[in-house]
């Protein structure tokens, strides 16, 4: 398949944190925004929720005091699973 290219325009502030955070995993923005347009058809649409709100979000100790119950749940049930 031909690459062809794709011109559009992005705040210069966006550009430089995107080909910063690109530069740390080890790939360049070209990637990223080739992995972005895989991921768009794959889903036939915007790969990620676009929201007008954003939900609330849990505080960190929040969101470890339900990933720790969770924990204690799922051990109990592999208990009661072990027993039977």
């Amino acid at each position: 398949m031909m690459d062809i290219n794709v011109t559009f325009r992005i705040d210069a502030e966006t550009k430089a944190q995107m080909e910063d955070i690109c530069a740390q995993i080890g790939m360049t923005t070209s990637d990223a925004f080739n992995i972005f347009a895989k991921a768009f058809v794959r889903a036939k649409g915007i790969p990620f929720p676009v929201n007008l709100y954003a939900p609330l979000e849990a505080t960190p100790s929040e969101q470890m005091l339900a990933d720790a119950r969770q924990t204690i749940f799922d051990s109990g049930t592999d208990c009661q699973r072990m027993a039977e």
